[in-house]
């Protein structure tokens, strides 16, 4: 069983944001020490000469190692960037994030253009590849054209669109109305047309399975949405014997939801997995708060848990915005 994709040297690492790759060199490396010769030099940079790859371009090398793929949940970009520091190949954005940040419940409330703009302005400031989530891609194929290009230009390696109607699946139960399959084919022919560079991949979601819906109804969509063009999937309900069937009909990627260790769902042939390690930070607040109520002002044990002062200078550039002060005198 090979280990979890996570850790990487820095030439995994595109030069979008050069000043983005200044503190993250060596440091997978530093971290870890673990090469995964299967992604090379030669194949992140290109050879001599040529353009790095794009984000899209180190997300499908990743996933081409044959190795399963971590994919923390990032909610900024501060996280975001640790995940670079920490030498992960990719992240993951969800419509749960934004709702977080307005105190919502995940139930697609905020419309998504609320979510592209959360997503873009996180995935703007970070070089890591990023499993951008499109909601529903705001219902029809029209509009999902329209969120496919705003998501592509604000750099996400990965295009996610579901299969929902909005609130109304959200909330309802067993049998609740999906979007109709033909609605759905027509989702993901309108994002293969709007993307631009062919390294994003399109990734189809289907909830269907955690409404009631049969293996065999999902499975039916699922090929619909294969012959339309999408490159992986994310079923949400299918246990993983059911996602290991739904592998061997479509031979394309796959990704969960897991708190698991990844041996388990990878011998099932499930390629990816998102974590949520975004709603620990809250946590740990929560605690200092219940803490300094009890103390009467001191948190000594919650502060135990902050990020050490080297590694947030790291995240924020600090050596460089100093550097710049000098040479801008603004620094005398």
């Amino acid at each position: 069983m090979p280990e979890a994709l996570s850790f990487g040297p820095e030439t995994h690492m595109s030069n979008e944001d050069p000043s983005r790759r200044g503190f993250i060199k060596g440091a997978g490396l530093a971290a870890t020490g673990l090469v995964l010769p299967e992604i090379t030099a030669a194949q992140a940079q290109g050879q001599a000469g040529a353009a790095p790859m794009s984000k899209g371009a180190r997300f499908r090398a990743a996933l081409a190692t044959g190795q399963p793929l971590l994919l923390p949940v990032v909610e900024s970009i501060m996280l975001a960037r640790l995940c670079e520091l920490e030498g992960f190949h990719g992240g993951f954005m969800g419509g749960s994030g934004m709702a977080a940040r307005n105190a919502l419940p995940n139930t697609s409330i905020q419309t998504v253009n609320e979510v592209i703009d959360y997503e873009t302005h996180v995935m703007s400031n970070t070089d890591l590849p990023i499993v951008a989530d499109g909601e529903n891609g705001g219902g029809s194929p029209m509009t999902t054209y329209r969120t496919v290009e705003q998501l592509e230009r604000g750099g996400a390696a990965v295009i996610m669109l579901e299969d929902s109607t909005g609130p109304e699946s959200e909330y309802g139960g067993k049998g609740v109305a999906m979007a109709p399959k033909d609605v759905m084919v027509g989702r993901i022919k309108a994002a293969m047309d709007a993307r631009r560079d062919g390294s994003v991949m399109i990734m189809a979601r289907s909830d269907r399975p955690a409404k009631g819906y049969t293996e065999a109804e999902t499975l039916d969509l699922l090929a619909a949405l294969a012959d339309a063009g999408a490159d992986a999937f994310f079923v949400n309900g299918f246990t993983l014997d059911q996602q290991q069937r739904a592998k061997a009909a479509l031979k394309k990627p796959l990704m969960i939801g897991s708190s698991g260790p990844a041996a388990e769902w990878h011998a099932k042939g499930v390629d990816m997995a998102f974590y949520h390690i975004d709603d620990i930070g809250i946590g740990a607040m929560y605690i200092a708060l219940k803490e300094m109520k009890a103390k009467g002002g001191p948190f000594d044990e919650a502060a135990r848990l902050r990020l050490p002062r080297d590694v947030s200078a790291k995240l924020i550039d600090q050596a460089e915005w100093l550097a710049r002060a000098k040479k801008y005198g603004v620094i005398k």
